[in-house]
């Protein structure tokens, strides 16, 4: 049971069903909640003591509430598994409760070019090259060959992101690209083939903290080509090595150094190329899809969403309780538009969660929504079910067999 921290009041931003489990804890930690959401029906928000209709994903609208409409101390904000990591760290400048991410950290961290700008040439990362013309990508390929990927530099879930095998396949990769960049930016970068992980870790009084590493599931590409569509993946992580691990602890404590970030969260994506770590990407913000808040506390015991509000209302973190307690295979697994006839759906049969090894379901899509072309980007998944299993194939056969059971009626 997590310490009780009474006489405090967390603000949370988005209150949908991915935010839940981030919810139920504070709640157990004997916080006061106030939660906003664009959503009036958030699913979230009977977890809220207070809940406002606030579209979390406009800054305007969230620092319109705060500076207007707030009549309450806050003693820390927080959203999780929420890709908003300046809007977080600008309302909590304006209610002067900002512990863990500056705001011009947060900024550059969202613009894949900057981060990469920052990283270039004291961390190893794929090669890249911002785009202005095609003569950038000819030039590119020139030097480093194929297969590239171009996508937007603002953007996330997958939306707009390409892997280009062959020259005639650019310039729809480009136009998408385009499409999904708020500032109409775009770059390239080379495709490094190797196992890719996900890494959640946490930043406190400097030292980084290790705690979670999943490998994600990149089977079946070419399913989703163009599109680079990940399909969960698998906890306790099989292929991150203890040198690894400390590749990237000296790759973090520059990234901390740079963004003169002393308390936060950074989740790393990473892909571990002819033995050596790369950093593709990283955020400075709670992953999304229960990695922090389910995956990672089943399979290595840490609560780690404790430690995090923690470190968001300026309390201490017992670090001792960071130490991994044991090693679960747990599974993610989704099912795509794919997987079910085109058409409005009519009815969905979804299998009955009783057996224990599924740790947790969810149905993304209602009757009257429809099931129409491909997945472009992870926000247009179907479902998904998180399992246990006492080996590793054992908990991935867990998750795809609940997710086969999902019968959906289209017309």
């Amino acid at each position: 049971m997590a310490e009780c921290i009474l006489d405090k009041t967390l603000l949370v931003l988005g209150a949908g069903s991915d935010q839940i489990p981030g919810l139920l804890k504070a709640k157990q930690m004997g916080l006061r909640i106030i939660a906003l959401d664009g959503n009036p029906n958030a699913p979230g928000r009977q977890y809220a003591d207070l809940f406002y209709e606030v579209s979390i994903k406009h800054a305007e609208q969230v620092e319109d509430f705060v500076r207007h409409q707030l009549n309450e101390k806050i003693d820390g904000v927080i959203a999780f598994g929420v890709d908003i990591p300046s809007i977080i760290a600008k309302t909590a400048d304006i209610l002067e409760v900002n512990y863990t991410i500056p705001l011009e950290s947060a900024l550059l961290s969202e613009n894949k070019l900057l981060s990469k700008n920052m990283m270039a040439g004291n961390i190893k990362i794929p090669p890249y090259k911002s785009i202005t013309s095609h003569k950038d990508i000819d030039s590119f390929i020139e030097q480093e060959g194929l297969p590239v990927i171009i996508k937007p530099v603002d953007n996330s879930a997958a939306r707009g992101i390409s892997i280009i095998f062959k020259r005639q396949e650019i310039e729809n990769a480009v136009e998408t690209a385009l499409k999904n960049s708020p500032s109409q930016t775009i770059m390239v970068e080379k495709f490094l083939d190797g196992p890719q992980i996900s890494s959640e870790s946490l930043i406190i009084d400097g030292e980084i903290y290790h705690i979670g590493f999943a490998d994600r599931n990149y089977q079946n590409m070419e399913r989703f080509f163009p599109n680079i569509i990940e399909n969960g993946g698998e906890l306790p992580s099989i292929y991150i090595t203890e040198r690894h691990k400390k590749d990237l602890t000296e790759y973090y404590k520059y990234i901390c150094a740079e963004l003169h970030i002393i308390n936060g969260i950074i989740k790393g994506d990473i892909v571990i190329h002819k033995g050596e770590i790369y950093i593709i990407e990283f955020a400075l913000r709670l992953s999304g899809g229960h990695f922090s808040s389910l995956e990672i506390p089943k399979s290595t015991g840490v609560d780690f969403l404790d430690a995090v509000i923690k470190l968001h209302i300026n309390e201490p973190v017992d670090t001792g309780n960071l130490t991994i307690k044991k090693n679960e295979n747990i599974c993610l697994r989704y099912a795509f538009m794919e997987d079910f006839t085109e058409g409005v759906i009519q009815r969905i049969d979804a299998p009955q969660q009783t057996d224990e090894n599924i740790l947790y379901s969810n149905i993304y899509l209602r009757p009257g929504d429809a099931i129409a072309g491909q997945t472009t980007s992870h926000a247009l998944r179907v479902a998904c079910a998180i399992a246990k299993g006492e080996s590793r194939e054992r908990a991935i056969e867990n998750a795809e067999r609940f997710l086969q059971k999902i019968k959906i009626a289209t017309e």
